[in-house]
């Protein structure tokens, strides 16, 4: 995205060095999805790719938890953001809420942290979906119920669970045309996650991650610190603002 360049913190590697920003299409993301509005509902094959012995170890429950700072990594233009629902935008795992009363009512008081945020990538130009464990029916009654469904006009997937993880489903958006980017599409995607495992997969395709905490979910300061590493300044400041604050 013109303008959304992101940055790494200070003498973090990146995963994406190498990979370039350019050759994307010419058109914005909002002039790419045109006036039809959100995206419509996804039904999704689990990757064919995901019976792979490699990644079926992998994804096994006893792999190591890496630095969650390690995956803080946004260095490049972006298109997409991609957030998990459980535990990224509610405030608890999904192995830990079952009801689905429950993530409504977490969301629901959470909005009104999340709204302004949001919106500011939106004004950013940036598609916003969800890729989730949890069924989209789940992720559609609460995105509805907090009064945030229209600000995730990208898509919203559910049951995302396969042996390749969430960046096996992200690649098979990109090779459906569910998702319009350019040559460089994959890195073009941020992935914003609670759980490390997902987001190592991701970078191993060259998706850009954000870690989200372990516990209570996406906070103020981490929206704040994800600004920053996008060149974004945060609501209510300016880009001029920031530039003056550096």
């Amino acid at each position: 995205l013109p303008g959304v360049r992101g940055r790494t913190l200070a003498g973090a590697p990146s995963p994406l060095e190498g990979l370039g920003g350019g050759g994307c299409e010419p058109s914005s993301p909002a002039a790419r999805r045109g006036a039809a509005g959100p995206f419509q509902s996804l039904q999704l094959a689990t990757p064919s790719s995901c019976t792979s012995m490699h990644h079926r170890c992998a994804m096994s429950p006893a792999t190591s938890d890496p630095d969650r700072d390690e995956f803080k990594l946004i260095d490049g233009e972006l298109d997409v953001v991609f957030f998990d629902f459980d535990g990224t935008l509610t405030s608890t795992p999904g192995q830990i809420v079952k009801q689905r009363s429950d993530k409504k009512g977490e969301l629901a008081r959470r909005a009104p942290m999340l709204g302004p945020r949001l919106k500011r990538l939106r004004s950013a130009g940036l598609v916003l979906g969800i890729i989730s464990k949890s069924t989209e029916v789940t992720i559609r009654e609460s995105l509805k119920e907090s009064g945030l469904e229209s600000l995730f006009d990208g898509p919203v997937v559910g049951k995302a669970v396969g042996f390749e993880g969430k960046a096996g489903f992200i690649e098979e958006l990109r090779k459906t045309g569910k998702l319009s980017l350019g040559p460089d599409g994959l890195s073009r995607i941020l992935l914003v996650d609670d759980d490390t495992r997902e987001l190592e997969r991701a970078r191993e395709r060259g998706i850009q991650t954000f870690a989200a905490p372990a516990h209570d979910g996406l906070q103020d300061s981490d929206f704040d610190e994800m600004f920053l590493l996008m060149g974004l300044p945060p609501p209510g400041e300016s880009e001029q603002d920031v530039a003056v604050a550096a």
